[in-house]
């Protein structure tokens, strides 16, 4: 049955548009496009669990290394909602961790994020990590294990 005037694909295409219009405002909510991180690096599990954000660039394959970004936003009064979170970690240009949040829920700012792994899971060598919320690259460190 047709609203009045509307034909069947008009009325179809209408609820579609509105429909999608809605899912948009979901992945938008919060208005935190401009996210930025307050701090970043690499540290140790150790480090880390004491609050100790200091970051650190060379560990031993003793170490479970963590790897951590703070964000804010604009309006802090407001939640920045869901996000998407990308964590790649490479070594001599090889990616050797990937790992994605596609529910990650930033409500309060700062928010800190961490990412941990242990330094015998890497091997030895010179590594580069970053991290990308919502498709934008937040963070990135260098670290050498030895």
């Amino acid at each position: 049955m047709a609203v009045a005037g509307m034909t069947n694909m008009k009325l179809t295409r209408i609820l579609i548009g509105l429909f999608l219009a809605g899912a948009a405002g979901l992945f938008t909510q919060g208005c935190a496009g401009d996210m930025r991180a307050t701090n970043s690096g690499v540290t140790t599990l150790e480090n880390y669990m004491e609050g100790r954000f200091v970051p650190m660039q060379v560990f031993t394959t003793q170490d479970v290394i963590c790897f951590y970004v703070s964000v804010t936003w604009q309006d802090v009064t407001q939640e920045a909602g869901y996000r998407y979170v990308v964590w790649n970690w490479y070594k001599g240009g090889n990616l050797v961790v990937h790992q994605e949040n596609d529910r990650a829920y930033f409500k309060g700012a700062p928010n800190t994020r961490v990412l941990k792994r242990p330094a015998s899971a890497l091997g030895t060598g010179h590594f580069r990590a970053e991290c990308l919320i919502g498709g934008e690259k937040m963070a990135e460190a260098e670290f050498d294990i030895r």
